[in-house]
């Protein structure tokens, strides 16, 4: 079923993946780019910490810092990798890997083998990936192509609900995420985003949640990396 009549802000989920990616040397041009998109609502907090870090080289510099201290040093604590969630993640997580990269395959989008081997299932990768889905999207609709439509929004529905829309409310319970300024505020941001776009495309992903390693199976994990091109 298509979801022509709907309203997409592919605007939204490209900032939603900038801000959710280490801050490198592209970070303020493009949030400079996307602060003047209308379409992108944001709490108004938000919007000045944004305009702030599009322009103060030593705000950006801090938010870099955050970022490593949260989710680099601390990465088994904080992770922004959806197999880091779920009570039986580490018995799945080579399947689930495989899963998200056959999704970034069959839309177009190679794996590419000399990349960081744990980008694929990244928070920022995946939302770069329904942007770019969302995209898509709006292209075969104005190419009035039906099928096609139909093609990409199952693709949605189905990512968003097996993947994307399952693990953003578990990063926001991590104690580090939790008592961060800057990334509470971004992430509680993209949650948001990211629950509207459920409700525009009708899905209720089952949220996934954090468990301690003592509940869990112990057995290896794997991953793969991606370069997403058209």
């Amino acid at each position: 079923m298509s979801i022509l009549n709907t309203n997409i802000l592919p605007g939204q989920i490209v900032l939603a993946s900038i801000l959710t990616s280490y801050p490198d040397s592209n970070f303020q041009s493009a949030l400079r780019e996307l602060m003047e998109d209308d379409t992108i609502v944001l709490p108004e907090d938000l919007k000045n910490r944004l305009e702030v870090l599009s322009t103060d080289e030593a705000a950006l510099n801090d938010l870099r810092s955050e970022y490593i201290s949260i989710f680099d040093h601390s990465k088994s604590l904080n992770p922004l990798y959806e197999t880091e969630y779920g009570r039986e993640r580490a018995m799945y997580k080579a399947t689930e890997l495989s899963d998200i990269a056959g999704f970034y395959r069959a839309f177009g989008f190679e794996m590419d083998s000399s990349g960081d081997k744990d980008m694929v299932d990244h928070l920022s990768v995946e939302l770069e990936f329904y942007s770019l889905l969302v995209m898509k999207y709006i292209y075969l609709s104005e190419s009035k192509d039906l099928s096609g439509c139909e093609v990409v929004t199952d693709g949605m529905r189905k990512f968003m609900n097996s993947h994307l829309g399952r693990f953003i409310p578990a990063i926001l319970e991590r104690d580090g995420v939790a008592t961060s300024e800057s990334y509470k505020s971004i992430l509680e941001w993209v949650d948001m985003v990211v629950t509207n776009e459920c409700k525009r495309i009708g899905v209720q992903p089952e949220k996934a949640s954090w468990f301690t390693g003592q509940a869990e199976p112990e057995t290896m994990c794997c991953g793969g990396s991606v370069a997403i091109n058209k």
